[in-house]
């Protein structure tokens, strides 16, 4: 006997269910696969910061306790960078000389205790900040800022600045004694992702409209914290001082 077999093609209709169904589960997976991306993202950056403040611990030790001076926030650590705006154009002069961007690799003080200068490059480095930086890697060689020169936003400052008289605050790093000579070490805040502390649309960390930011600390713990509103920051820009007390100084 011969044994007969049936082929059976797809109908149309059944092929726009299947494709229908497709797109469906597409819709709702890549909402959670972007959002488990970005996580991983955050969580290198926590990654990287810690891996910084071993850096910073480990310059204390050979610098008899004293934080590095530097040309300006960038040049802490990481690349040189190419002082461009998201223009096209490079950043005013001016500018680019503050933030110590074309600093080279080899004048960036905590690049030979973390190893590799891409250390200061933030995954989810997008840019943005006051003069519309298109990437704070390649324009300013480093996607974190330190607290430098001058105390704002109830922040002390942490590193001299080499532009200022030497004998000045602003010329001053601070010294690991101030550190610990409040009961309030974990609170003081040393660096976090360069637009800290706004709480704007290119806070690179930012969920649910919050402006989030992953922030170095004294102790060199590294957390994710959201700060109060940009309108209330800027009232603070200036003043109240540093207060050890506060949630951070």
């Amino acid at each position: 006997m011969k044994t007969s077999q049936l082929n059976r093609a797809f109908t149309l209709i059944e092929l726009l269910v299947v494709i229908a169904i497709i797109g469906i589960l597409a819709g709702l997976l890549l909402p959670v696969l972007a959002g488990a991306k970005k996580k991983a993202r955050t969580m290198k950056s926590v990654a990287n910061q810690k891996q910084i403040g071993a850096g910073y611990t480990g310059y204390l030790g050979d610098h008899d306790g004293w934080f590095p001076i530097v040309t300006g926030p960038a040049s802490v650590g990481g690349k040189q960078g190419d002082g461009m705006a998201s223009t096209g154009k490079p950043l005013p002069a001016l500018v680019a000389r503050l933030y110590g961007a074309k600093t080279p690799a080899n004048e960036r003080p905590l690049n030979e205790y973390v190893g590799d200068p891409k250390i200061f490059h933030d995954p989810l480095d997008i840019g943005g900040g006051k003069y519309n930086l298109y990437s704070c890697w390649e324009s300013l060689g480093n996607s974190y800022q330190p607290q430098v020169a001058d105390d704002m936003f109830r922040v002390k400052r942490v590193l001299g600045v080499s532009t200022e008289p030497a004998d000045s605050y602003e010329g001053k790093s601070m010294h690991e004694f101030e550190l610990t000579t409040h009961n309030a070490v974990d609170k003081k805040i040393i660096q976090g992702d360069w637009n800290w502390p706004y709480d704007r649309e290119d806070a690179w960390h930012g969920v649910k409209g919050y402006g989030r930011h992953v922030m170095l600390y004294g102790d060199m713990h590294v957390e994710q914290f959201v700060f109060p509103p940009t309108s209330t920051l800027l009232k603070w820009m200036l003043r109240p001082p540093p207060d050890p007390a506060f949630t951070w100084w």
